[in-house]
């Protein structure tokens, strides 16, 4: 199983010399053994052999955003043995955050999408275990 991380950030009137997003990079860098980058990795059956690919694309954007159609999603494909999580954490909470709360919030975000598919899972996958995995590799508690 791969996992894929993204994001969609709304920057529109933030000022970009202020903000610094570099622990997205480093999260997904800790992530590495747990995302499975590589295709070919994506038949291992770490977590269960009902996903091929989990898609975690963090969303960070207006209201107005959402307000105009750019909404979560939570889809499950069990043909094609993926899920597509879109959960948005509230922009204005996340740019006035420190550093190390932003990292939480983004933490926690990818932490309810695996929720999402726990919730929608009726195969073998094994999210409580890549949760704690992810947990630990961030060196963060559930709390």
């Amino acid at each position: 199983m791969r996992i894929f991380l993204s994001e969609e950030i709304d920057l529109i009137g933030i000022d970009k010399a202020n903000i610094s997003l570099n622990f997205l990079n480093v999260l997904e860098k800790k992530l590495d053994f747990i995302c499975n980058r590589e295709k070919d990795l994506e038949n291992i059956d770490n977590y269960g052999t009902e996903f091929k690919l989990i898609a975690i694309i963090t969303m960070i954007v207006t209201q107005e955003r959402i307000d105009r159609g750019f909404k979560e999603r939570r889809y499950i494909s069990r043909k094609n043995k993926e899920a597509d999580i879109r959960l948005n954490i509230n922009r204005d909470k996340f740019f006035n955050a420190t550093p190390e709360k932003q990292r939480l919030l983004y933490i926690k975000n990818i932490i309810d999408s695996i929720n999402v598919v726990i919730e929608k899972s009726k195969g073998d996958f094994r999210g409580e275990d890549l949760k704690r995995d992810i947990l630990k590799a961030l060196d963060v508690t559930q709390e």
